[in-house]
């Protein structure tokens, strides 16, 4: 397909999900919108999902596939933009599914409204036996009216609602507005998704919601869903909270600062009734941080929580 005719780029990072991504990236082959070209980034599998996606690339010349060392989803994602031709641009997990109708609606609300990006909801269904599958929630309420918000409105009413859910699946973007902001994945961290949605609420002047659950999240054992909070997830969540402090660092807009002081409250208050599972070095430093740094966003119990909660139930 010429480059010109290609409306969206949807983007597949693939890692070792051999019995997964085919089914994943055939329910975008099958989309009702065609002009749309397939950018699928192996990102080092060393499981058959390179064979997979190659034989589904030679059966559909809308697919490339590339390859790199393993790098991780950030850094896999980042190529996909680099190598983006659409006018708009989607992130599509390797094993989840999204309805056929998703891209051709979701482009049409954005050409008819000029929009930066349009974000919907998602269902989760359990693969296989998963043990403490998480209660997780991807459905916005009503508070969220069928109309164009600047992204700090539509940012701050799901923040007021306990509903913001930064999964970069469920945003249809602009290409142009991505790339304008120069808003990429952070590399090398888990939770990157957090990052890159939030930035795209900050900066966005036009968005909107449609009101239905395209994305159907497969929740499946060893995936980062199911796993236990580790040290790894705090990292994570400490770098996404230092990068959006220099963002608020960087206006003067009251209504942004506040916005994202709201945020950063819910997270690290979150953050750290999870972090209790972590050994105690880590927590008394991690409370010290907090306590230094960001004292007027965290909660005297939830501190209380992070020191103590394991030492009461043992």
């Amino acid at each position: 397909m010429e480059n010109k005719k290609i409306k969206v780029s949807v983007v597949i990072p693939v890692y070792n999900t051999e019995k997964y991504v085919r089914e994943a990236v055939e329910s975008i082959m099958n989309q009702t919108l065609r002009e749309l070209e397939i950018i699928i980034i192996n990102d080092g599998s060393t499981d058959n999902s390179l064979q997979v996606v190659e034989e589904l690339a030679a059966a559909d010349s809308r697919i490339q596939v590339y390859s790199q060392t393993n790098q991780g989803g950030s850094v896999a994602r980042n190529a996909g933009i680099a190598r983006a031709y659409g006018k708009y641009i989607y992130f599509m997990d390797s094993d989840d599914l999204l309805e056929k109708e998703t891209i051709d609606l979701c482009y049409r609300k954005c050409e008819e409204e000029q929009l930066d990006f349009v974000f919907f909801d998602a269902e989760t269904f359990i693969d296989g036996n998963v043990e403490n599958a998480p209660a997780l929630s991807y459905k916005h309420t009503g508070k969220l009216e069928d109309k164009v918000y600047t992204g700090i409105e539509a940012f701050k009413i799901q923040l007021d609602n306990n509903e913001f859910t930064p999964s970069p699946c469920l945003n249809f973007i602009r290409c142009g507005f991505l790339k304008e902001h120069q808003i990429l994945f952070y590399p090398g961290i888990i939770h990157e998704d957090q990052l890159f949605t939030v930035t795209l609420y900050l900066h966005a002047k036009r968005t909107g919601r449609i009101h239905h659950s395209f994305f159907h999240r497969r929740l499946r054992e060893n995936s980062i869903m199911t796993c236990d909070f580790s040290l790894q997830n705090l990292k994570g969540y400490l770098t996404v909270t230092r990068e959006i402090v220099k963002f608020k660092q960087q206006t003067s807009e009251y209504e942004i600062k506040n916005t994202i002081n709201l945020y950063l409250s819910q997270m690290l208050n979150a953050v750290i009734w999870q972090a209790h599972v972590l050994p105690y070095p880590y927590r008394l430093r991690l409370a010290w941080r907090c306590l230094f740094r960001y004292k007027k966003l965290i909660s005297i119990r939830s501190i209380g929580v992070l020191l103590f909660k394991s030492i009461i139930h043992k």
